[in-house]
C-alpha cells in the first residue's frame, strides 16, 4: 500500500518541493546573517548587524544546510533512473560536505558575534583560531561541492538523462562562480550587495527549482524500471 501511494514520480515531486522550500530559508538565513547595504569591502560592515538577525541567521543555516541533501537525493535518483552509475557514492559526498557546510556557518556566526565585540587583544586571538578552523570544514565542503557539480555535468553532457543538455551548465557551482565574479568586479553593486552573502543558496535555490520543473512529468517507464529494484539513489 506505501508503495503504491509513494511511486517514484511522486517521491521526487516532494523531494524537489521540499528542497525548495529548504533552499528558500537557507537564502533568508544567508541574507539576514550578512547582509549589508554598504557592501563588504571591510570586515567592519558585520557590526552593524542586529544580534537578533546574526541569531535567526546562524540558526536557519545550521539547521537548514544539512537538509540540502535532500534535494541532491532527488538528483542522484533523478539520474540513476537514467542509468548512470555511482549515483549513491557521490549523493553521500554531497551530504557530508553538507554537514561540513552547516559546521562551517556555525563557526562564521561566531566569527561575526567576535567582530560586533570588539578589538581587544583577547578577542583577537579567538578570531584568529576561529578563522583557521574554519578553513577546514569550509575548504571540504567546497571540495566536495566541486566534485558533485563536476560529475552532475558530465553525467547529463554525455548520456541520455531524464534533464535536458542545457540543465548541465545550470548546477550550483557554476552560478557560485557567477555571483562571486559579479562581487569582486563590483559591477552592479546593489545586485551585488543582495547576492553575495546568498552566493551558495541562491544557486541551489535555482537549481532545485529548475530540477522539479525539469523532473515533474518524468517518464513513467524508466522511473518505474528503476523502482523495481529499490527507490534509494
Amino acid at each position: 500500500m506505501i508503495s503504491s501511494i509513494w511511486t517514484p514520480k511522486r517521491l521526487l515531486r516532494l523531494t524537489g518541493v521540499v528542497s525548495i522550500l529548504i533552499a528558500l530559508l537557507l537564502v533568508a538565513g544567508d541574507e539576514l546573517l550578512q547582509y549589508s547595504p554598504q557592501g563588504y569591502a571591510s570586515y567592519l560592515s558585520y557590526r552593524d548587524i542586529s544580534f537578533w538577525r546574526v541569531l535567526s541567521g546562524d540558526l536557519l543555516g545550521v539547521l537548514g544546510i544539512p537538509l540540502v541533501a535532500i534535494g541532491y537525493w532527488s538528483v542522484c535518483y533523478a539520474l540513476k533512473c537514467s542509468g548512470v552509475k555511482r549515483t549513491s557514492f557521490m549523493f553521500w559526498i554531497i551530504a557530508y560536505g553538507a554537514a561540513l557546510g552547516a559546521t562551517a556557518h556555525g563557526g562564521f556566526s561566531a566569527v561575526i558575534v567576535i567582530i560586533q565585540e570588539g578589538t581587544r587583544s583577547s578577542l583577537g586571538r579567538a578570531l584568529d583560531y576561529l578563522q583557521t578552523y574554519l578553513a577546514i570544514p569550509y575548504g571540504v565542503f567546497l571540495l566536495c561541492y566541486l566534485i558533485v557539480s563536476a560529475w552532475y555535468c558530465i553525467a547529463v553532457l554525455s548520456s541520455r538523462t531524464l534533464y535536458p543538455k542545457w540543465m548541465a551548465l545550470l548546477n550550483p557551482f557554476p552560478l557560485s562562480i557567477v555571483i562571486a565574479l559579479l562581487s569582486i568586479s563590483n559591477i552592479l553593486p546593489v545586485l551585488s550587495n543582495v547576492l553575495s552573502p546568498a552566493w551558495l543558496s541562491i544557486p541551489h535555490l535555482v537549481f532545485f527549482t529548475l530540477s522539479t520543473i525539469v523532473l515533474w512529468h518524468a517518464n513513467e517507464e524508466r522511473l518505474a524500471k528503476t523502482a523495481r529494484v529499490g527507490i534509494g539513489v
